[in-house]
């Protein structure tokens, strides 16, 4: 299991959102890099980067932050306002390891198949859950067929590894949807899920491991002190 912690920017600043409601912004005091440092000391490869400005304006915001983060030695996975194939080319341009996209590809199913032909496996269909349903452009608009059905989609295309948020359990702290992925991988046992959204503690690592998650991603319990890197990132390793 790989353990993506977030890093959620607006205007260059690290901030949170509770169930991705951009009227509840919690700003934290340190600087993106700063972040990125104490996550390559507590042992992470990997950084997860939240572009809610990007997502909130349609286009990428914070391109200029993936260079840095990469000379720390950090994989960066990147997502937030890849609203075109430009903006894909761009972000992988900027040095980005991997992209996970959501709006571009849950909607134009055209391109998802060619961004699956062009770029394969290091992009990373984003699928955002809210009360049963696919949201996109930042979790504003609501798409009218199932999660199943864009999953049995994005598995036909190519596509292995799915983001799976739970919009509702994100940036709460409150454990995540384990009920969500436990249905998906019964259903798709084919897929590799990286599970996004309220993840605050080892037991929830442990339980997401156990049901054979690929990935989480870990952000608000982190700045919070309700849980540390190193502590995840060591449970992770005791469960190989």
């Amino acid at each position: 299991m790989i353990i993506y912690p977030a890093i959620d920017l607006y205007k260059n600043k690290v901030v949170r959102l509770r169930q991705g409601d951009f009227s509840q912004p919690v700003y934290y005091p340190l600087s993106p890099l700063t972040a990125a440092k104490s996550f390559v000391e507590a042992g992470a490869s990997w950084v997860h980067i939240i572009d809610l400005e990007g997502a909130q304006e349609g286009h990428p915001a914070h391109l200029h932050i993936i260079k840095p983060m990469r000379e720390l030695g950090l994989s960066v996975q990147y997502g937030g306002g890849l609203r075109t194939i430009k903006d894909v080319k761009e972000a992988f341009q900027a040095g980005a390891s991997r992209l996970y996209v959501g709006s571009l590809i849950c909607q134009y199913k055209d391109i998802a198949e060619q961004l699956y032909k062009s770029w394969g496996d290091l992009i990373i269909p984003a699928i955002d859950i809210k009360r049963g349903k696919v949201t996109v452009k930042g979790w504003t608009t609501t798409l009218q067929y199932s999660p199943a059905h864009l999953l049995d989609y994005m598995y036909y295309i190519g596509y292995t590894t799915m983001l799976v948020t739970a919009v509702q359990k994100d940036g709460t702290a409150e454990g995540p949807d384990k009920n969500l992925y436990i249905k998906l991988k019964q259903k798709f046992p084919g897929l590799y899920f990286i599970a996004a959204g309220g993840i605050a503690s080892l037991v929830d690592i442990a339980e997401l491991k156990a049901m054979g998650l690929e990935g989480a991603v870990v952000g608000r319990a982190l700045y919070d002190g309700i849980i540390h890197l190193k502590d995840i990132l060591n449970e992770v390793a005791l469960c190989q």
